[in-house]
């Protein structure tokens, strides 16, 4: 059963746009023997680290770029700030990451990542990259057959890519049968995936209330399931998904080289995420305003505390811009005014364009 997209590159890369969550960048990665760990090489990291939360990916790219023998941990970190200056260098640094660590499925993953974000920059080479990251991810499954990871990556490929580029419905459920045999909370999660693509709402909604149930799931549940009727404009659905996690908190894990670091870092990141989805859902939907706002409150709260990599959430001006506009909605003009002046730095066309109009809105009411 193949996905019946448009057989062009524009629907491609609209398509495989995804694919920078799908597999996100983390700018950590698990103890590798092969690499060397001193505390001065954890310490340099850890500073970069910090440059990249904060926006400055020059900085990074300064100091990583011509650094040779570069460990796994540096080449995710360069290329993560490369992403976000110029795909064509992160490309080339990927290639390079894959001839430098060939048998390292991290290599193929990120390198996969990096082919989706070209495929979704380039309509006319879309479908080349969409073929390579597809690559990328199976290669990455040959040298790691046990990690889940890949194997969600590799079956929300097949989820929105078409099938002139490989995306293939069959194929996506096959992999979730897989994760499954490896975890079957995760297959659980691959599954309810697999059914929101597939138009089965209702086969999803009953996985996702049956994970919900147990305390080790329900954020993730949670947060999954509203951001679907957040998507599909079911604001009171979505509202009514993401609203616990007002009432929810996470354990804080505070080594990175903890076992419990990866789940601790994802759970953290969709707690901070779900809260400001829910901000999102109380502006779309002129509803819940007051709960959007105590909600993005928490957010900008959490993420300039927090000690995940944040490179994955929306920044705190993003954050603040849509508080402004809540307050603005709950006629609170003094407070919409003073949020607007904690924004600093340039977050794009898209951002300006919003916040020009939320201030004229501001001055007309003031």
């Amino acid at each position: 059963m193949k996905l019946n997209y448009p057989a062009s590159q524009l629907a491609c890369a609209a398509l495989l746009s995804t694919m920078l969550s799908i597999t996100p960048l983390s700018t950590s990665f698990a103890a590798d023997s092969s690499v060397s760990t001193s505390s001065a090489k954890s310490a340099e990291l850890t500073n970069l680290e910090m440059y990249a939360r904060q926006g400055d990916w020059e900085r990074v790219i300064d100091k990583l770029e011509d650094v040779k023998g570069k460990s796994p941990e540096q080449y995710n970190l360069l290329i993560s700030a490369l992403m976000n200056t110029d795909l064509d260098d992160a490309e080339e640094v990927a290639e390079e990451f894959i001839a430098s660590y060939g048998n390292d499925y991290r290599a193929f993953h990120t390198h996969a990542n990096v082919m989706g974000a070209q495929a979704s920059s380039s309509i006319f080479s879309a479908l080349g990259y969409a073929k390579k990251a597809k690559s990328s991810l199976e290669q990455a499954i040959v040298i790691a057959p046990e990690e889940i990871a890949v194997y969600r990556a590799l079956m929300q490929f097949h989820l929105v890519a078409p099938s002139i580029a490989g995306g293939d419905m069959d194929e996506a459920k096959k992999l979730a049968e897989k994760i499954a045999t490896i975890d079957s909370v995760e297959g659980q999660f691959a599954l309810a995936s697999f059914y929101l693509k597939d138009d089965k709402e209702d086969q999803a909604r009953a996985i996702y209330d049956a994970l919900a149930q147990n305390e080790a799931s329900t954020l993730r549940a949670n947060f999954e399931l509203g951001s679907h009727y957040l998507s599909a404009e079911k604001y009171s659905h979505a509202f009514e998904a993401l609203s616990p996690l007002m009432d929810m908190s996470v354990a804080s894990v505070e080594s990175k080289d903890s076992a419990q670091w990866d789940e601790y870092e994802q759970r953290e990141s969709n707690l901070l995420y779900g809260k400001y989805r829910i901000g999102q859902v109380a502006l779309n939907s002129d509803k819940f305003t007051n709960t959007g706002i105590a909600a993005l409150e928490q957010y900008i709260d959490g993420f300039n505390t927090t000690n995940i990599d944040t490179a994955g959430l929306p920044s705190a001006n993003w954050a603040h811009l849509r508080l402004a506009e809540l307050r603005l909605n709950a006629n609170d003009i003094e407070k919409a005014k003073s949020t607007l002046a904690l924004i600093n730095g340039d977050e794009g066309e898209r951002f300006a364009k919003i916040l020009k109009a939320l201030k004229k809105k501001i001055k007309k009411r003031a």
